[in-house]
């Protein structure tokens, strides 16, 4: 089964996977054996990541575009670009007030695939399945 990475699991699946718990990563190695899974990226991960590192609240070890280009072509990884179904399911998840949290949410709706993530306003919000 596919699974989507939030932004923060998807940083730390990459490069520290220590700080993802082992529901977590039994999820995503899961999703890895199957042949018919891949594990979803949405893009507006990418721009968060980008986003974080121009503001220096997140660093790698190479230069963002670099890690952005690397940690998008891992084998298994499947970039999410944004669709109109997904922005206007988005639109309505006010709840989580974040726009990156309600468009990642739209996608794993949209995808029928539970999110994984640390983020507890998306749990309480049980919008979507978390795996936590």
């Amino acid at each position: 089964m596919s699974v989507l990475l939030d932004t923060h699991a998807w940083v730390w699946w990459t490069t520290r996977p220590d700080r993802l718990s082992r529901r977590q990563r039994t999820a995503i190695e899961r999703s890895l054996k199957d042949s018919d899974a891949v594990l979803l990226v949405s893009i507006i991960s990418c721009w968060e990541v980008a986003l974080l590192c121009q503001k220096g609240q997140l660093r790698f070890t190479t230069p963002s575009e670099q890690w952005l280009q690397e940690a998008s072509t891992v084998p298994g990884v499947e970039i999410v670009p944004l669709t109109l179904p997904i922005v206007t399911t988005a639109a309505r998840l006010m709840a989580l007030r974040d726009p990156a949290d309600m468009i990642i949410v739209a996608t794993a709706q949209h995808h029928r695939v539970p999110l994984v993530t640390n983020d507890a306003r998306i749990a309480e919000a049980r919008l979507v399945t978390v795996v936590s």
